[in-house]
């Protein structure tokens, strides 16, 4: 799972995951260390250094299996290169986290630091030449037809930019639904990475994000069943079940609800 911002990582308490905290105040590179090495109770013989920390961000063997949830309360204060080997470890470890894994790893910043964060990221993620089209994901409640065909016209290129919209959670909820919806409808590119972003999408904050999330789970649980080569989260449809029993506590609309609840009794 890429990296994601939340207003308050501070206040988070993910259910049913292994919650990692780094505390304010982290100054240094070495005090980061120590603290990362606490919160995940790395083992006693990992380098001070970012080559160790990734390696080891790829095995977690020693903690419980499931999610495991790193949570920033702020931004740690590091020079310039140490915070862009940080940042870069966490987003290639948490994307090496395929769905069907003993493990993903789920890192949040607080939004306030997006773009900080997200900076030593810039030469993976959509340039200029794409600003318009992002506008247009934000102007209506759905993307015009014209809108949608110029994106599936860029074949792949199209659907790395609005899936990079939304792993990254970079826009407003409008142009985050409608990035989603898009991206569901070019998933033939990747559908692995559509399926790996859809969890945290199913339990998000905003209602209309996880009303657009689990509606797409539903469709592609049906169409898994008819065609085994649909990609579904996790690739486990009992684990889309405990998803979807997650989603439909937090709320969703009524009608999303009933057809949630027929595919939970089919399963059960």
């Amino acid at each position: 799972m890429p990296l994601r911002f939340d207003k308050n990582p501070g206040e988070l308490q993910p259910a049913g995951t292994h919650v990692a905290r780094i505390p304010s105040g982290v100054s240094s590179k070495q005090q980061l260390m120590n603290a990362l090495e606490a919160a995940l109770r790395l083992p006693a013989h990992l380098g001070q250094n970012w080559d160790a920390l990734s390696e080891v961000l790829g095995d977690l063997s020693w903690l419980p299996a499931g999610r495991i949830s790193l949570l920033h309360d702020e931004l740690p204060t590091l020079s310039a290169e140490d915070l862009g080997a940080y940042v870069r470890v966490l987003e290639e470890s948490s994307r090496s986290w395929q769905p069907g894994d003993a493990y993903s790893l789920d890192v949040v910043f607080p939004r306030s630091c997006r773009h900080r964060v997200l900076a030593p990221l810039a030469d993976l993620r959509p340039k200029s030449p794409w600003r318009r089209l992002k506008a247009e994901l934000a102007r209506a409640g759905s993307l015009p037809y014209p809108v949608e065909r110029e994106f599936t016209s860029l074949k792949a290129e199209g659907f790395d930019f609005v899936m990079s919209i939304v792993e990254q959670r970079d826009g407003s909820t409008r142009q985050l639904v409608n990035a989603l919806s898009t991206a569901f409808t070019m998933r033939h590119w990747d559908r692995t990475r559509l399926a790996r972003a859809l969890p945290s999408l199913c339990i998000h904050e905003e209602p209309g994000l996880r009303e657009t999330a689990v509606r797409i789970l539903l469709i592609l649980l049906d169409l898994n069943r008819m065609a085994p080569g649909e990609r579904i989260p996790y690739d486990d449809a009992r684990l889309c079940a405990a998803l979807l029993r997650e989603a439909l506590a937090l709320g969703v609309q009524e009608n999303t609800e009933a057809v949630a609840r027929k595919h939970l009794a089919r399963m059960s």
